[in-house]
């Protein structure tokens, strides 16, 4: 039997109220901090955290709007998600920081307190992270909307 055009449009919202549902979007968040602790142990040795660190490579992801997903690093994991992106003192700086025109209050040149610990090459982890989850996130979405159209067709 052929369908109305209200019950039709009941089947559309429906379907629509599926789609836009935030189940689908957590499940993408999850994926994609699993993906990024999995790039991060991949570069760092079998752990998400550089040796001698405190804080680990770790990610958050809000949902902003229906089908919105808005993925980034923690607030104290985003100088390490730096570090093991593009390496640590790649910004032009050939040594250490040395203040010529320090001076103590009697006049004398101040000593320089800098450390230079040298420059580490990038991995690239973010890159990688992100390339693995762009891979998962349209099979996910096509199973979500597979799901949605056997509920609701």
């Amino acid at each position: 039997m052929a369908d109305t055009f209200e019950s039709f449009n009941r089947k559309v919202s429906a379907f629509q109220r599926e789609l836009t549902a935030d189940t689908t979007s957590h499940k993408i968040g999850k994926m994609a901090k699993d993906q990024a602790t999995k790039a991060a142990s991949a570069d760092l040795g079998g752990d998400p955290k550089f040796s001698g660190w405190a804080p680990k490579l770790t990610t958050r992801y809000d949902i902003v709007g229906p089908g919105r997903v808005s993925f980034y690093p923690n607030r104290r994991a985003a100088g390490p998600w730096t570090v093991a992106e593009i390496g640590r003192n790649q910004s032009g700086m050939h040594g250490p920081n040395i203040r010529s025109s320090s001076l103590t209050k009697t006049g004398r040149k101040r000593k320089a307190r800098s450390k230079w610990n040298g420059r580490t090459q990038g991995k690239g982890t973010a890159t990688t992270a992100l390339a693995h989850i762009e891979d998962e996130v349209p099979k996910i979405v096509q199973s979500a909307v597979g799901r949605a159209i056997a509920k609701t067709f």
